[in-house]
């Protein structure tokens, strides 16, 4: 399996290819849980600070674990998505197309719409760039996305490409 950075470009090699939230982003909110625990221990803090430091440390330790478990992959026999819980496995049989769409969650994303028009979205934050970059360079990544998953999807034993 071929592991990408969240946004980041893939290769088709022949494998799966998969896309993850880069690594350093929940390795930065576990830093901060560790700030905020050492502070409650060690500081003896006012009951203010003590309060807005554990909401801060319990938020920063959901959002790293959430960060951990997002997940995209891609191979030749079909598309997975996994947000918390637990994943969507999506056969390319059921697959009608892939598109990028806009306003999920307030940015744009890779949907894969099922043959009966029901859709599953890729969480935005997983394929959103992790480094600053103009609109329509991010558009034209996420595009990219979008036609490495299709090639993916192309390219799958047995499919005849019209």
């Amino acid at each position: 399996m071929v592991d990408h950075e969240a946004g980041g470009p893939a290769l088709h090699t022949g494998r799966s290819l998969s896309w993850r939230v880069p690594p350093y982003q929940p390795a930065l909110l576990m830093l901060l849980v560790c700030g905020a625990a050492a502070l409650n221990i060690y500081g003896h803090p006012s009951e203010t600070v003590r309060v807005l430091t554990l909401a801060l440390g319990a938020l920063a330790l959901g959002l790293a674990v959430l960060g951990l478990r997002m997940y995209l992959g891609v191979d030749s026999e079909g598309a997975v998505v996994r947000y918390l819980r637990r994943p969507v496995w999506l056969p390319w049989s059921e697959i009608a197309r892939v598109e990028v769409v806009s306003d999920v969650r307030g940015s744009d994303t890779v949907r894969f719409v099922r043959q009966d028009g029901s859709y599953v979205d890729v969480p935005p934050s997983l394929l959103q760039p992790s480094t600053p970059m103009s609109k329509p360079r991010a558009a034209a990544r996420l595009n990219s996305i979008g036609n490495q998953i299709e090639a993916c999807r192309g390219a799958r034993p047995g499919h005849d490409q019209d």
